[in-house]
C-alpha cells in the first residue's frame, strides 16, 4: 500500500476513534438517565423538582461533592505515593495533573482507560511500564479488597475484622513479591500506607451518603450505608459497565428500601449522590483536563522545563515577605556566629552557592563578607542583578563543576539548594566540588530543609509543592542525622543549628507572640524536629611535612 493510500485511510480511523470516544459518554449518560428515569417513575414522585431543589436535597449534594473532593485527593495521594517508590523525580504537580485530567476514564468499562497514565508518566519519568500497570492492578484490587471487608461488616463485624486481617497479610505479600523495586524492609510500610490511604478513601463516600440520607429525613444505622454503598460499587465494577450505570444506583436504591427507606426517598437520595460523587468526579475531570492543558501538553511531548527559570519572575511572592525576611534574619545570624566563632570574620572570602535572586548574597556582604554568588539557572541570577545593583559578583555555574580556582574562599555556604541536585551523585560531586574551592580549615554551611519528622517529610513532599511552586515535591532530601561523607572534609556535628518551628501560615502580628515559644522549642529536647537546620564542615588541613 502506498502513502497515498495509507494517509485517507488512517484519517478515516482517527476520525471514527473520536467518534466512539465521544459516543461512549453520550450511551452512558443515555443509559443512566434511562434507568433513573424508571426508578422515578417506579417511585412515583407527588413533585420531583421540588424536591431536586429542596434546602435538604442541595446540602446533601454539597457535602457529596466536598466528600467527593476528599475521596479523589485520597486516591491520587495513593497513587503518588505509589509510583514514587519506583519514580523519585516524579513531579508533584505534573503528577496530581495527570491523575486529575484521567477521572474521566471511569465511564469506560472496567475502568481501563485510566492506563492512559501508564502512557504519559512512562514518557515523562521513563517509568517501567510494567511497574505502572502493576501499580493500577493492586488499586483495583486493594479497592475490591476494602469494599468487600467493609460489606462483610456490614452483615457481621467478626466477619469483617477476619476479612480486614486477611486483606493485611494479603497485601504485605503483595508488595514484597510483585513490585521487586521495594526492599524487604520498607515493603511492609509501602503496603500499609497504601492498604490505609484505600480505607480512607472509601469510608469518604460511606459518610456522604449517611448524611445524605439523614438530610433527606431518613436516617439509617451507618451499616446499612456502609452495605448499600459498598454492594451498589462493587456490583457496578464487577459487572465492568461505565460508571456502574442501572446497576451501581439501583443496587443502592434496593438495599435502602429492604432497609425501610420509603422508596421515593431512596431514589431521591442516590440520584443526589450520584451526581454529587461518580459525575461529579468526571466534571472534575474534564475541568481539570483544560486547566492543566498546557502541562498535560508538555508531558506528552516529553519536555522537560528549567525550573528555576520558569518561575523566577514569580518566586519573590512564594513565601510571603515576612516569613523570608524571618527565615534571612535568621540564618544570616546562625552563619555569622559560626563563622566568628571559627575565627573566619569581615573581610573573609565566601561563596554563595545557589545564590538565587541574591537575597543572603546583599546580607553577608552588609555583614562586610566579602561574598561572590553563583547559581544554575540564568532567570534567577537576572533577577539577582536588580536585587544586588550594581555590586554585581554572580556568575552562572554548575555547582558540579565551579569555574573557581582551588583553596579561593575561606567559606562557603548554600541556602536550600542543594536537594535541588537530583542526579546520580550530584550531590556528592558538589560536596567535592564545595571542599576543593576552600582554603585548608575552610568552612561550608549547609542550610536544608530539616525532613527528620516524617509529618514534615510528607507535607515538603506532597503538600508543600501544590502550595507554591519552589519545591517539585522530588528532591532529595539530606537529613542532619546522615550528612554524606566527603574525601578531605569533615562534619562537625556539635556545630550543627535547629530552628524554626513556626509554620509560613502565621500571620506577621502573630509572629511577635509565638516568638517566645519559637526560642524556647529551639533550645529544647525537641530541636531536632525543626524545620530548618544548619551544619558545617570544615576542609582538613594537609598534614604538616616530615
Amino acid at each position: 500500500m502506498n502513502r497515498d493510500q495509507q494517509g485517507p485511510r488512517a484519517g478515516r480511523r482517527r476520525a471514527r476513534d473520536r467518534t466512539l470516544l465521544l459516543l461512549l459518554p453520550l450511551l452512558v449518560l443515555g443509559a443512566g438517565a434511562l434507568s433513573t428515569g424508571l426508578w422515578i417513575a417506579a417511585a412515583q414522585f407527588p413533585d420531583l423538582h421540588d424536591a431536586l431543589f429542596s434546602a435538604p436535597a442541595v446540602a446533601s449534594l454539597l457535602i457529596c461533592v466536598a466528600f467527593t473532593v476528599l475521596n479523589v485527593m485520597t486516591r491520587w495521594f495513593r497513587w503518588h505515593f505509589l509510583i514514587r517508590r519506583y519514580t523519585p523525580q516524579l513531579i508533584t504537580r505534573d503528577s496530581l495533573a495527570v491523575y486529575l485530567a484521567t477521572l474521566p476514564a471511569i465511564i469506560s468499562p472496567f475502568f481501563l482507560a485510566e492506563l492512559v497514565r501508564v502512557v504519559l508518566i512512562r514518557k515523562r519519568f521513563r517509568t517501567p511500564a510494567t511497574y505502572l500497570v502493576r501499580i493500577w492492578l493492586i488499586e483495583r484490587g486493594l479497592d475490591a479488597g476494602v469494599l468487600g471487608c467493609a460489606l462483610l461488616a456490614s452483615y457481621h463485624g467478626g466477619w469483617g475484622a477476619a476479612a480486614v486481617l486477611a486483606l493485611g497479610v494479603g497485601t504485605a505479600l503483595l508488595f514484597r513479591f510483585a513490585l521487586p523495586a521495594n526492599s524487604p524492609s520498607t515493603a511492609g510500610w509501602v503496603a500499609l500506607g497504601a492498604l490505609g490511604t484505600t480505607a480512607v478513601a472509601w469510608i469518604l463516600p460511606v459518610i456522604a451518603l449517611f448524611a445524605t440520607l439523614g438530610l433527606l429525613s431518613a436516617p439509617v444505622a451507618g451499616a446499612v450505608a456502609l452495605r448499600a454503598f459498598a454492594s451498589g460499587t462493587l456490583l457496578g465494577g464487577v459487572t465492568g459497565l461505565p460508571l456502574g450505570v442501572s446497576v451501581t444506583g439501583s443496587t443502592m436504591i434496593h438495599e435502602l428500601t429492604l432497609a425501610g427507606v420509603p422508596a421515593h426517598t431512596g431514589v431521591l437520595a442516590i440520584l443526589v449522590y450520584r451526581a454529587g460523587t461518580a459525575w461529579f468526579a468526571v466534571v472534575l475531570g474534564l475541568a481539570a483536563l483544560v486547566a492543566f492543558r498546557r502541562r498535560l501538553a508538555r508531558i506528552i511531548r516529553g519536555e522537560t522545563e528549567a525550573h528555576f527559570d520558569e518561575i523566577a519572575w514569580a518566586y519573590e511572592g512564594e513565601i510571603p515577605a515576612h516569613v523570608r525576611d524571618r527565615l534571612l534574619a535568621s540564618k544570616v545570624a546562625h552563619m555569622h556566629r559560626t563563622l566568628q566563632a571559627h575565627g573566619i570574620t569581615a573581610g573573609a572570602r565566601g561563596l554563595d552557592l545557589g545564590c538565587g535572586q541574591g537575597w543572603y548574597l546583599r546580607a553577608m556582604r552588609a555583614r562586610g563578607y566579602d561574598v561572590d554568588g553563583t547559581d544554575y539557572s540564568v532567570g534567577q541570577l537576572r533577577q539577582a542583578a536588580v536585587h544586588l545593583g550594581r555590586a554585581g559578583g554572580v556568575v552562572q555555574a554548575d555547582a558540579q563543576a565551579l569555574p573557581v580556582a582551588d583553596a579561593r574562599y575561606d567559606f562557603v555556604y548554600s541556602i536550600n539548594a542543594i536537594h535541588h541536585l537530583l542526579g546520580p551523585g550530584a550531590q556528592e560531586r558538589t560536596l567535592q566540588e564545595i571542599v576543593r574551592v576552600l582554603r585548608p580549615g575552610g568552612l561550608f554551611l549547609l542550610h536544608e530543609i530539616n525532613t527528620r519528622n516524617p509529618l514534615f517529610r510528607w507535607y515538603m513532599g506532597y503538600l508543600f509543592p501544590l502550595l507554591n511552586r519552589i519545591d517539585e515535591g522530588n528532591e532529595r532530601w539530606i537529613l542532619p542525622t546522615a550528612l554524606p561523607e566527603v574525601r578531605g572534609a569533615q562534619w562537625l556535628t556539635a556545630d550543627t543549628q535547629y530552628f524554626t518551628f513556626l509554620p509560613d501560615s502565621v500571620p506577621s502580628l502573630l509572629l511577635g507572640w509565638f516568638g517566645g515559644l519559637e526560642r524556647a522549642l529551639e533550645g529544647s529536647r525537641f530541636r531536632p524536629l525543626s524545620a530548618h537546620y544548619q551544619a558545617c564542615l570544615r576542609k582538613q588541613s594537609p598534614p604538616a611535612a616530615p
